[in-house]
């Protein structure tokens, strides 16, 4: 298992937060990681530094593009990155009418697959057909929680969108891990997190990502908690959580 997304159906739970670090770890222990920026957003490349090429990548997924010529290399050894635009918002309307609209990112990664060990796709809050795109084109997902009431109802509605996809399409990616993020040590999170262990068993993982603020810091100098000097709760938790991630797929 190789292509993974960092997938959830809503919004700010942390998931470029996740796919940044993760592929940054992974790329420090010698894998070598693409990340797939599908957010129109684009923010991946602020963290990672990446060289914008000029080539958008709604041309990538539309157009017969050599994907080679939309890869840039970051600041970090065995990283490179596919970064995001806002022309990804027009994407829905500009394959409407392709009868392969569903699986253009999955053809796209088809023709680079072989020269990574691990590609990693960072998703945006959206059910459009970017969404779709995303789940045909994984092989597994990492999905964030926050441990709240309305984190855990959009936990259960990302499983829905899961098994709504295998349905209709069938096929939908395995899920990796239900990820607990931004965890704060207070009764009603130590009570959530017990639910949603009670509720999902091993699929949540070991390693919870706890509330540090070395991320926001880490962010407000477009930089992940890996290029930060100092030690920090957050450092640890991503090791622990790559980890546990490489020894869940088999990398």
């Amino acid at each position: 298992m190789k292509v993974i997304a960092i997938f959830s159906e809503k919004g700010g739970v942390g998931k470029t937060t996740i796919a940044t670090n993760l592929s940054l770890y992974l790329a420090k222990k010698e894998y070598k990681v693409l990340i797939i920026d599908m957010d129109p957003q684009g923010h991946v490349h602020k963290v990672l530094g990446s060289e914008k090429k000029s080539g958008r990548v709604l041309e990538l997924l539309t157009k017969d593009k050599n994907p080679y010529d939309f890869i840039s290399k970051t600041r970090i050894e065995n990283l490179s990155i596919i970064p995001s635009d806002w022309s990804l918002a027009d994407f829905t309307i500009t394959v409407a009418k392709d009868p392969q609209r569903h699986i253009k990112l999955r053809n796209t990664i088809q023709k680079i697959k072989n020269d990574f060990d691990i590609i990693i796709i960072d998703s945006p809050p959206s059910l459009e057909l970017i969404t779709i795109n995303i789940l045909l084109a994984s092989e597994g997902v990492i999905i964030p929680v926050l441990l709240s009431y309305l984190g855990l109802v959009g936990a259960a509605s990302t499983l829905k969108i899961i098994s709504q996809t295998k349905k209709v399409f069938k096929y939908s990616p395995a899920i990796i891990a239900f990820v607990p993020n931004m965890y704060e040590e207070t009764p009603q999170s130590k009570e959530l997190l017990e639910k949603l262990k009670s509720k999902l068993g091993k699929l949540v993982s070991k390693t919870v990502i706890r509330k540090d603020p070395q991320i926001d810091r880490a962010q407000s100098y477009s930089a992940s908690v890996f290029d930060l000097e100092q030690d920090s709760v957050a450092k640890r938790d991503f090791e622990n959580l790559a980890d546990e991630i490489i020894l869940k797929i088999g990398i």
